[in-house]
């Protein structure tokens, strides 16, 4: 990937690429760690959009992701938390995109993933022990490369398909299917939901 001229290209209107960038981010919260109280109490008040429009699938995704956090207790969370992505020895889910990619950790995507980074002058932060390609990391950054006006769609685009559209969603299905997952069955059906929006919107003619 090479930021190039498409750098100065409008990436789309600012209000969608705002609720893009904000879905995202959230995502890379969720999975980073058991969400806070105030996070769990903003996704609680999420309206139902149903009432607006015909439901959709990523609209019947906020719904359950709104129920979930309605539900959930803080202290459970840490826990499930800890079984679906932690563990003893490993959780039920392996988030990074090496694992995913190749079957080993610290691999191919992780050094292609460093090197994009360095191309928008993203680098790691000091004290940091997980490996850039984690799934959170990587949400992360897509919601930073959204936001960034020197970065052009192009860019944004290529960022998509070679970090996040071969494997991300694989890894939310699998989040769906987790045997301790309760709250995050609902996260994974969102992220699964909305990389297949992401999906669309890249093939949408510029």
């Amino acid at each position: 990937m090479s930021g190039g001229d498409s750098v100065t290209v409008p990436a789309a209107p600012s209000r969608e690429n705002e609720l893009r960038a904000g879905t995202w981010n959230l995502l890379g919260n969720l999975l980073a760690g058991p969400p806070a109280s105030e996070v769990l109490e903003l996704l609680s008040g999420i309206r139902d959009p149903a009432s607006e429009r015909e439901r959709d699938e990523i609209a019947s995704a906020w719904a359950t992701l709104r129920i979930a956090a309605q539900r959930a207790v803080p202290t459970a969370l840490e826990q499930e938390y800890q079984d679906v992505f932690i563990g003893v020895g490993g959780g039920e889910i392996t988030p990074y995109a090496s694992w995913y990619e190749t079957g080993s950790l610290l691999e191919r995507p992780l050094i292609e993933l460093r090197q994009d980074l360095q191309l928008i002058g993203i680098e790691r932060q000091a004290g940091v022990t997980e490996p850039e390609d984690h799934a959170a990391a990587i949400c992360e950054v897509m919601s930073v490369v959204i936001n960034d006006p020197d970065i052009g769609l192009d860019w944004e685009k290529q960022f998509f398909e070679r970090h996040i559209h071969p494997w991300m969603g694989r890894l939310f299905r699998d989040l769906q299917q987790a045997p301790s997952a309760g709250f995050y069955k609902a996260v994974g059906s969102l992220g699964e939901a909305f990389v297949r929006l992401e999906q669309r919107y890249f093939s949408m003619p510029a």
